[in-house]
């Protein structure tokens, strides 16, 4: 029996398409507006930054990945110097 006749075989859902680095951009800059709770804001912030640096690093050294890098630039100086002046 192939495995696509097999009932006991689950199905996977379709991989999602790769989300543009403004689209990531976009979610990071709602965060910074959003006034959260810093332990929240860095939970959200982390996941953010995951997607971010995944994408960056699937295309580096090739036109793709400068945007993805380039917005891990911003994020980084953006969120530590937005949070680092809350938590003192």
């Amino acid at each position: 029996m192939s495995p696509d006749q097999s009932g006991d075989m689950q199905m996977c859902p379709p991989a999602r398409a790769p989300r543009s680095a403004d689209a990531i951009e976009k979610d990071f800059l709602d965060l910074m507006r959003s006034g959260i709770p810093a332990d929240i804001a860095r939970d959200k912030f982390e996941r953010l930054w995951d997607e971010t640096n995944a994408l960056a690093a699937s295309w580096m050294m090739t036109d793709r990945g400068r945007p993805y890098i380039a917005l891990l630039k911003r994020m980084h100086s953006a969120f530590a110097g937005h949070y680092l002046r809350d938590a003192g």
